[in-house]
């Protein structure tokens, strides 16, 4: 099964919202935090789960109980169950190739259901199968809903490590009379005459699970088996526990009890089925949420090539590690617009995407993009930023969602326009010596970026240079210089590039071998500025982000310049 168009009104945080997934098996949702990516999650599984959803007023759109909540499901690639006019042949409607679903199924349409699950004020649930051709929408139960093949993989429920009534490791065992008769005699001579491991049902159950923990990722430090866990609960089918050795395997670390949950979810899944996993990435280091979802996706990969139902995985995750595994076409943007409601964008197919994948993934999960045209520029904003806070009540700008990106130089544009074309407030924030193309100013213009830049043009060492006012500020910036690029290397260039300083030694405070008048020191300073870039003194994130701090306290103190103006607009866009 695969869920190929959502529609939800008035579910928690979602106002409205359509979204067509269809076609696509692996679907990953990101976005900023609270953009509902989760809840959209939630959705699904409400109006497909077998299990039944109790309601309150928190659960409606702005607590308002007067606009009913309304989550429909179009569920394509149906089993043979689904299909026959026994059960809901009757309301089967077409998916065509043009899109578009009819309720009169159409030759060559994919057959397709559509669940409605409705709540009203009563806060009572009400799940249908609606089509238009149809005088009266169909009332399913649970067991119509289980039909349908959903799984929500949690990772984190407890259950599914034991052999208690609903766990999977107990759908994964043939035969529990046995280890009834055995937690008898347990109950009677206690944890050490339980025997659990002569139990082939429970044995063989165990071995899977580590075979398919192994699998996904999970550390196995022994052996998987049955082991018995006293006083929890007394004595029950829940309280033989799945041991790695002689430890319970819920004791294990997250990640490893998260993944082995994982897999023993995964083992009990059927062919075909929706699978929901929300933040796979929780407790996992970078190499095993690869690996999560490597498997996931084998999985596909096997079903397919073995003429099965494929199914859809549909998964949120906050980890550019995560993004590295999955197919740009696999992506798709969550919005979150107060007059427009949520939007899922998906991603163009062209090389601006690829470029945001490769160079800032981090960013897909920003509300605003500030795109930095080089190395000098991210550094200067990435050590200014920790100036914002006392400035702004202790707010900082990772609180409203800003991300600062490096820009890559020549593939600024198309980088801040790929940002801008998904939804994302952009700004680019770069040199003006070198003016825009045409095409390039259309392109930022056309997906809403804000151009910051300088008001003639200038670039940003050139900025830097000509906002100094004082001597003490020339020898901290010149020292920085000379810090990295190495102190004779620095005086050396100095000497070359200001052959008018005779007798002059560079090494000695700024204030003695300034002997210009000041139309001589303006073309002075300009020399210095063209002698940094020349020889790239702050083109290194790092060492711009060091400069940061007096970068400020000079613009502060001498607003008229060139670099206070843009400075004072990078700040108010980033709290804007």
């Amino acid at each position: 099964m695969r869920v190929g168009r959502l529609k939800i009104s008035n579910f928690r945080g979602i106002s409205q919202i359509d979204w067509w997934p269809a076609g696509t098996v692996l679907c990953c949702l990101i976005g900023y935090g609270d953009s509902t990516k989760s809840t959209v999650l939630d959705a699904i599984e409400a109006a497909l789960s077998s299990r039944w959803f109790s309601f309150t007023e928190s659960d409606f759109y702005l607590c308002d109980t007067t606009q009913s909540i309304c989550i429909e499901v179009t569920v394509g690639e149906l089993s043979k169950a689904l299909l026959s006019d026994e059960r809901f042949g009757l309301y089967i409607r077409g998916w065509g190739n043009d899109g578009q679903i009819h309720d009169e199924p159409e030759d060559g349409d994919e057959p397709v259901l559509t669940v409605r699950l409705s709540v009203d004020a009563t806060m009572e649930p009400v799940w249908e199968i609606i089509n238009e051709r149809a005088s009266h929408p169909r009332t399913i139960s649970n067991r119509d809903r289980a039909l349908f093949g959903l799984v929500r993989l949690s990772g984190d429920d407890a259950r599914h490590l034991t052999w208690g009534q609903g766990s999977v490791l107990s759908k994964l065992t043939d035969d529990t009379d046995e280890a009834a008769k055995h937690l008898a005699d347990a109950y009677r001579t206690a944890k050490a005459s339980a025997n659990l491991g002569a139990i082939s049902g429970l044995v063989d159950a165990s071995l899977q699970a580590e075979s398919r923990a192994k699998s996904i990722g999970a550390y196995v430090t022994g052996s998987y088996g049955p082991g018995l866990e006293l006083g929890r609960g007394g004595f029950s089918s829940g309280s033989i526990a799945l041991h790695d050795g002689t430890v319970p395997l819920r004791l294990a670390g997250m990640g490893t009890r998260r993944l082995a949950t994982l897999a023993i979810q995964c083992a009990a899944i059927g062919d075909g089925a929706i699978i929901l996993v929300d933040e796979i990435e929780q407790g996992l280091e970078p190499h095993r949420i690869l690996g999560a979802i490597a498997h996931l996706k084998a999985a596909q990969a096997q079903a397919n090539a073995d003429g099965r139902a494929v199914g859809q995985v549909l998964m949120t995750t906050h980890s550019d590690v995560a993004l590295s595994e999955i197919t740009p076409s696999s992506l798709h943007v969550v919005r979150s617009y107060a007059a427009q409601g949520v939007r899922i964008l998906k991603p163009p197919s062209g090389s601006d995407f690829h470029r945001i994948l490769k160079k800032s993934p981090r960013a897909l999960f920003a509300r605003r993009v500030l795109v930095c045209e080089g190395e000098t520029e991210l550094g200067l904003m990435l050590g200014i930023r920790e100036l914002y806070p006392s400035r702004h009540a202790g707010v900082p700008i990772e609180q409203r969602g800003v991300a600062i990106v490096d820009g890559c130089g020549t593939e600024v544009p198309f980088l801040a326009a790929g940002f801008g074309a998904l939804g994302y407030h952009t700004a680019l924030y770069r040199d003006s010596d070198v003016p825009l193309e045409t095409s390039q100013a259309r392109l930022l213009a056309e997906k809403s970026v804000e151009v910051i830049t300088y008001a003639s043009a200038i670039n940003t060492e050139q900025a830097l240079f000509r906002a100094i006012k004082n001597d003490e500020d020339m020898d901290f910036i010149l020292q920085v210089a000379r810090d990295v690029k190495g102190f004779n290397a620095i005086n050396d260039q100095l000497a070359k590039a200001l052959p008018e300083l005779t007798g002059v030694n560079f090494a000695d405070p700024f204030q003695t071998w300034n002997q210009f008048d000041e139309v001589a020191n303006d073309d002075f300073i300009e020399r210095l500025a063209v002698l940094a870039r020349k020889n790239s003194w702050f083109k290194n994130r790092h060492v711009a982000r060091s400069l940061a701090s007096r970068v400020d306290t000079i613009v502060r103190l001498n607003p008229l310049n060139n670099l206070a103006p843009v400075l004072a607009r990078l700040e108010s866009w980033m709290y804007g």
